[in-house]
């Protein structure tokens, strides 16, 4: 049940004719049905985890509202352990036995921890992120308990941004959603949204996932022109995957009367760390800086304090993707890479440089921590960063021998030719999916109706015979 698959383009028809045949209390209650439908048809166990957290937060948040701050303080650690204690077991208890096994084992102690069969929930990062933020809110005062369980239950489990956000918070969605009932709500621009995302997914970044792949696999037998091109395929392949699956959400969102938050703006067009975190997974990023990193103290203190919290806060973003080290490693270099932002005479230095060089230069920093977050083991990465980097390893005759050999210069070219293309937009334009929607949608109906359905049948045209699921599924 993918946004790009038949099943959900089947379910998403049936729901589309009952929402327009409804209005007030029963349609809230359909969209639960339907969040709920969609969610379970991945695996019907996972809808006792998503219904325990909508249970846990909502009835916490309510015996927040008015209690006494000792008691406030229990109540918000019980919603915190509870969130964070089931996503811990299931998402790394695995991870942190074989890491403390591996660890002890180097020591000379030989160790037989409990193995737990355990299956990750999809969504779940998320999901416990947003009702988390919830509660947190409402801890905080800045946000007031909802009343209704109906609505609240439609907040954490939204189908259309429950598997892989945006993040949404509560103070922004929670409205919108309890007037979802309301008669004639609907923007029709979400279907701009819905085919310049899908169109992403399928058409581009799938066709490159398996380019990749390939590449990948064996990094130690691979070519180094291949590994390098094969780093900025995957540095679009994870872009258009990932915004894809945000623009068809919003596009779902908007058709239903519902903003989501735009979680990507032009990534590749930024001009430094900082610059990065305000345009890639931007609902991620705002939630660590307001739940994580400010509460460590944020850039308030001396220069080490702060380069301490960005450094917390990278590492457990680079945690939260993922169970492996490969992971930590990314957060670290990213974090790495915001202090060394703040160092003294750093903006003055970067200031003197041109934008567009600044973000192409950026770009290639960019992909070094996308080596990190694609190859499978650090070793791997290890391989594909000194085969690309290390000139002697650049045997460029013997590629091309292969590559004519092998018949593959037309498949390269195009490889070539689309990263090239979805970059060099973004480098020059800085434009993102919402100022395309808005440029399409000041054009005639016409000309919106044939680039809408231009994209949506170049997606099933270029579409693999089995398209994979979206990367961040596994998040």
């Amino acid at each position: 049940m993918i946004f790009t698959s038949p099943e959900f383009v089947g379910f998403a028809l049936a729901f589309a004719v009952l929402f327009a045949a409804s209005w007030g209390t029963p349609r809230r209650v359909l969209l639960l049905a339907a969040s709920y439908a969609f969610y379970g048809a991945w695996d019907p166990r996972f809808l006792a985890l998503l219904a325990g957290s909508t249970l846990l937060d909502f009835f916490v948040a309510r015996a927040l509202h008015g209690a006494a701050e000792p008691r406030r303080r229990r109540l918000l650690m019980v919603s915190v352990a509870g969130n964070l204690g089931v996503l811990a077991l299931l998402k790394y208890y695995g991870f942190f036995v074989d890491s403390a096994r591996e660890l002890l084992a180097g020591l000379g102690l030989s160790v037989s921890p409990p193995v737990l069969e355990l299956v990750l929930p999809v969504g779940i990062s998320f999901y416990t992120f947003q009702t988390l933020g919830y509660t947190i809110d409402v801890y905080r005062r800045r946000h007031e308990p909802t009343g209704s369980l109906l609505d609240f239950a439609n907040y954490v489990s939204f189908f259309p941004q429950l598997v892989a956000g945006p993040i949404e918070r509560a103070s922004r969605l929670l409205p919108q959603l309890a007037r979802i009932g309301q008669r004639g709500r609907g923007d029709l621009s979400g279907w701009g949204f819905i085919a310049l995302g899908a169109f992403k997914k399928v058409a581009i970044a799938d066709n490159l996932g398996a380019f990749v792949d390939v590449a990948y696999a064996e990094p130690g037998l691979t070519h180094a022109p291949m590994l390098l091109l094969a780093t900025y395929a995957f540095a679009v392949q994870i872009y258009c995957d990932f915004s894809g699956y945000s623009d068809i959400a919003v596009g779902l969102g908007r058709l239903m009367g519902v903003e989501l938050m735009q979680n990507f703006h032009a990534p590749y067009a930024a001009i430094g760390p900082r610059d990065l975190w305000r345009r890639w997974h931007v609902s991620l990023s705002t939630w660590l800086r307001d739940y994580l990193y400010i509460p460590l103290g944020g850039s308030r203190g001396g220069r080490w304090a702060v380069q301490r919290n960005l450094m917390i806060t990278m590492l457990l973003g680079g945690l939260w993707h993922g169970a492996a080290w490969h992971f930590v490693v990314w957060g670290a270099f990213h974090g790495a890479l915001l202090v060394l932002a703040r160092a003294p005479g750093a903006s003055r230095l970067a200031d003197r440089v041109p934008v567009v060089l600044r973000r192409l230069v950026f770009f290639q920093v960019v992909c070094v921590g996308w080596v990190l977050f694609r190859a499978a083991t650090l070793t791997d990465a290890r391989t594909v960063l000194v085969r690309v980097l290390d000139p002697r390893q650049w045997d460029l005759a013997a590629w091309m021998q292969l590559v004519h050999e092998s018949d593959a210069l037309g498949y390269v070219r195009v490889i070539a030719g689309v990263v090239l293309a979805v970059v060099g937009v973004q480098l020059l334009t800085a434009l993102d999916t919402a100022s395309l929607v808005r440029r399409l949608w000041r054009a005639p109906w016409v000309v919106r109706l044939y680039v809408v359905a231009g994209l949506l049948y170049g997606a099933m045209l270029l579409a693999p015979e089995q398209p994979p699921p979206f990367i961040y599924f596994q998040f």
